[in-house]
């Protein structure tokens, strides 16, 4: 049986979805010949709103881009940040263009339900074939199915189990080589 190389880690509220995406970039990154790419979603201090910031760490440049603003103590608007949603598609498309090992895309959430947000990078990746790593709120899995199908692996918020999906990633790779 293939594994598919793309794998959704569908989570709900309060999974700890962050820390267990840093984790696998973390245990990945160690491999000596492992090369991974994209970014990691982390939440920051709080906006003046009291919504948490949101942030993406880019792997390869080690920076971080900020998809959120702060737009004041009263504001309930959207606090997506254009501008960092601009860079993030950005370092997602140089990334891919380095044919990684991995790609790690966050989340998959309401911008890319909605048509936009990172779904072209997702698609470079699988028309690419490089393996690539997305979240996705189980609320939101039918939009999900409506722009990716049925050719994907669904994980749990599980560091050991996102690891074993790469490592049988890795295997059918070493046996196409052989």
């Amino acid at each position: 049986m293939t594994t598919p190389a793309l794998a959704v880690i569908v989570h709900t509220s309060g999974d700890p979805l962050e820390e267990t995406f840093a984790a696998v970039r973390d245990r990945l990154a160690a491999r000596p010949h492992t090369r991974i790419a994209g970014v990691v979603p982390r939440n920051g201090a709080p906006h003046s709103n009291g919504r948490l910031s949101f942030w993406l760490d880019d792997i390869t440049r080690g920076d971080s881009i900020a998809l959120s603003q702060d737009l004041g103590p009263g504001s309930t608007s959207c606090i997506l940040n254009p501008d960092g949603l601009a860079t993030a598609r950005l370092r997602l498309a140089e990334a891919i263009a380095t044919r990684p090992d991995l790609v790690l895309f966050g989340r998959f959430a309401k911008e890319e339900l909605a048509g936009r947000g990172v779904r072209e990078e997702i698609g470079l990746a699988v028309a690419e074939g490089i393996p690539a790593l997305v979240a996705v709120e189980r609320s939101m899995l039918p939009g999900w199915i409506e722009f990716a199908g049925d050719d994907w692996a669904e994980l749990p918020v599980d560091v050991d189990r996102i690891i074993a999906w790469y490592a049988a990633i890795e295997a059918q790779r070493a046996a196409a080589d052989a």
